[in-house]
């Protein structure tokens, strides 16, 4: 490959071409996916520069022009993932039906397949690093339902720390915001971002999580969309989640 000044690391070469985060684009390389000048590369240094051609499952890369950032508000049921092998509905099978071809973004964060509410969509594989990765510590509020209120030493617990498989869980904060007719509703914020977080966390005090809405993701907040819709983000919005990722 030859040198020049325009070299640029392979995983972040991957993610300017949509291929989602370096940290995923990393996982890309090492599992000999990529070819570069038509030799599989394995190395997670490996350089690319603007003469070399990069392949990958046998078609050429080209990073992607127009950048793009979509909030959408993911319906219940809808599993957040490009194939899914049950068979159930997915983000892009649903977008796909409402007049958004989103094969090419990618989302950021997950939502399980019983949770709704905001999730982030784009092709901007720096932006999906920064927002992803722990140490940017970004901001994720959500309302929970429950069917009955938290005393006020489970929320201290929830606050301080729960162990559930081998990790150590935190809300950032939690407020009730709502009770009517044996529903108690909370704002919890979190900085993390683990796997069904939120339900683990609940059921580590014994509460059923019986609704879970994300409402905000850093700079964006879900606002008055309406299941299943989706919109482009504001300059200020992009600038927002930038500010955020890229401390």
């Amino acid at each position: 490959m030859k040198e020049n000044s325009e070299q640029l690391r392979i995983n972040r070469y991957l993610a300017q071409c949509g291929l989602g985060s370096r940290r995923k684009c990393d996982e890309l390389v090492e599992s000999g996916h990529i070819f570069i000048n038509g030799e599989k590369v394995t190395e997670l240094g490996a350089k690319v520069s603007i003469n070399d051609k990069v392949e990958y499952k046998g078609k050429t890369l080209r990073p992607v022009k127009r950048l793009e950032y979509w909030a959408y508000f993911k319906p219940r049921q809808i599993m957040v993932t490009k194939d899914d092998p049950e068979g159930r509905p997915t983000i892009y099978d649903v977008l796909r039906r409402d007049g958004l071809d989103a094969d090419l973004l990618k989302y950021v964060g997950r939502l399980d397949y019983l949770s709704e509410g905001l999730l982030l969509l784009t092709n901007d594989g720096d932006l999906i690093h920064a927002l992803t990765h722990p140490r940017f510590r970004i901001k994720k509020v959500y309302l929970v339902r429950t069917g009955k209120p938290l005393e006020k030493q489970e929320i201290s617990t929830l606050i301080d720390g729960i162990e559930s498989e081998g990790q150590l869980l935190r809300a950032a904060s939690v407020n009730l915001v709502d009770v009517k007719d044996e529903q108690c509703w909370y704002e919890v914020t979190l900085f993390e971002g683990k796997n069904r977080q939120i339900r683990r966390m609940f059921e580590g005090i014994g509460h059923e999580v019986r609704k879970l809405r994300r409402i905000a993701f850093g700079s964006v907040k879900l606002g008055e969309m309406k299941t299943g819709e989706f919109r482009e983000l504001t300059v200020r919005e992009i600038g927002g989640l930038k500010n955020a990722g890229f401390k």
